[in-house]
């Protein structure tokens, strides 16, 4: 209908004067809504997209959004999260799950006004291990580092000095570089600006073979290069934290190899900013396989420990004891009494506030020397209480804060007796709140003084370790 009015106006011939030119008025008006004289509509504005490094997420993990245009530039935009209680995202792009299950949609504005949006799914856990790809080297007592583009370095081992990085968004393995010395049993710290710290442990003299290592390595700007400063002792089975000004606190250790080696009290405190180390005050007790937690007040809760190495006949303490830390005045102080001495065990800091302890090896039980107690200790009244137990004893293990609240501890021994030690292939969610676990167990393989990483996502991965003939390249990750 509306070709056949446009052309009888355009067929009108001859001049048009007073009612007549109004009627031209009208036609050439519709003429121009034809598509006439008035020339295209304006163009739509160019189509943009919304990629996710991981478009699938755990409970209160993370992603990074980028908007693009078709050939892959990125494309300044405006970012909301669709759906109400759906989560958070940043001008930077990064994306916070919130801790409630669902599919959620991120809407992207370009200044050109083309709109786009991106699908997450934020999952729960549902306890189950899932294989991935193997490590390039095995690797027994390293450490595993979250890097700030996601990343996770794995440094030490006894096979290699070579370091090598996990790809969270392809689940594959890079080299990273030499450390420039093998080394294992030894602390890994981040340092302001997103740098990292490598200090002491066990590693290997070409002339004299085993020896304790009094020094350290930076990873910074994806190369290792060795530390000026050194540590005033050789340490290894030691305690490092990062403290609130970024400094690191190292707490006892052993300064010697071998059986029968006493641990040390000392403890010194690195500065990045100097690159030196100095002395601070002295525990009360020399510990090494103890644990070293910063509070959200600044101090450092340092929990049990043994007194030295025994491999046979030979004495050993294990303390049932903890100092406070106060970074303020360099000085350690008594702290409520744990209810049950331990080494090897693990202490996670809850969001409360609180700090979870679980497992270890104990000389309190009888017919076995491995532990399933979790107690807590609570820093608002200096005291710890008993919160439950493992499904399974662990010492040696990991132990990773969930994003549900729930704290992972995975494998460790089950009996430690030297030779005849046993290792679990089993994982345990434990929730501080109900005192009770979920567990899955390994198709794979056992293990212990392996090394475990939470990445951005939420998800928890299982590198390497030992299932007791030897070290592992076996990497899993936990749903």
């Amino acid at each position: 209908m509306k070709k056949q009015v446009c052309s009888a106006f355009i067929t009108s011939a001859g001049p048009v004067r007073g009612a007549g030119a109004a009627l031209l008025a009208v036609g050439l008006a519709l003429l121009t809504g034809c598509g006439g004289t008035s020339g295209p509509s304006p163009a739509p504005p160019p189509a943009i997209q919304v990629g996710a490094a991981t478009s699938t997420l755990k409970v209160r993990g993370e992603t990074w959004l980028r908007v693009t245009d078709g050939q892959g530039h990125a494309v300044p935009a405006a970012l909301s999260v669709v759906e109400a209680g759906g989560g958070t995202v940043d001008a930077a792009g990064r994306y916070a799950a919130p801790a409630t299950p669902g599919v959620y949609h991120v809407q992207a504005r370009a200044t050109s006004g083309a709109v786009a949006q991106a699908t997450l799914t934020v999952e729960g856990f549902r306890a189950g291990l899932q294989r991935q790809a193997d490590l390039l080297a095995t690797r027994v007592s390293h450490t595993a580092s979250t890097l700030a583009d996601g990343s996770v370095l794995i440094v030490g081992g006894v096979e290699s000095s070579r370091a090598e990085r996990f790809l969270p968004e392809t689940g594959t393995f890079a080299d990273a570089g030499d450390s420039g010395q093998r080394r294992w049993n030894h602390s890994a710290s981040p340092l302001p600006g997103g740098d990292w710290v490598f200090l002491g442990g066990l590693g290997v003299d070409p002339a004299a073979g085993l020896k304790v290592l009094d020094g350290a390595v930076l990873y910074q700007a994806g190369a290792f290069t060795p530390f000026e400063g050194r540590m005033g002792s050789p340490r290894y089975d030691h305690g490092a934290v990062a403290l609130a000004d970024g400094r690191i606190l190292v707490t006892g250790g052993l300064p010697l190899p071998g059986s029968d080696v006493s641990a040390l009290p000392t403890a010194e405190i690195l500065d990045p900013a100097r690159k030196a180390f100095a002395a601070t005050g002295v525990m009360a007790f020399p510990r090494a396989g103890h644990t070293a937690t910063v509070l959200q007040d600044g101090r450092v809760l340092i929990v049990g420990g043994r007194d030295s190495t025994c491999v046979y006949t030979c004495g050993q303490r294990t303390w049932r004891n903890a100092e406070l830390f106060d970074p303020a005045t360099g000085t350690f102080t008594p702290a409520g009494a744990p209810g049950q001495a331990r080494f090897h065990h693990t202490a996670t800091l809850l969001p409360d506030g609180r700090v979870l302890l679980a497992g270890g090896t104990t000389p309190d039980l009888e017919g076995t020397d491995v532990s399933s107690l979790v107690e807590v200790y609570d820093p608002a009244t200096n005291t710890f209480q008993a919160l439950g137990a493992l499904l399974r004893p662990r010492s040696e293990h990991t132990a990773t804060l969930l994003g549900d609240g729930t704290v992972l501890l995975a494998g460790g021994l089950t009996y430690n007796s030297g030779e005849n030690s046993m290792a679990t292939a089993t994982v345990e969610a434990f929730d501080p709140a109900t005192g009770l676990s979920r567990l899955a167990t390994s198709d794979v393989t056992t293990r212990y003084r392996h090394a475990a990483a939470r990445l951005a996502s939420g998800h928890v991965v299982l590198l390497g370790g030992s299932e007791g003939g030897g070290a592992i390249r076996i990497v899993e990750r936990f749903d």
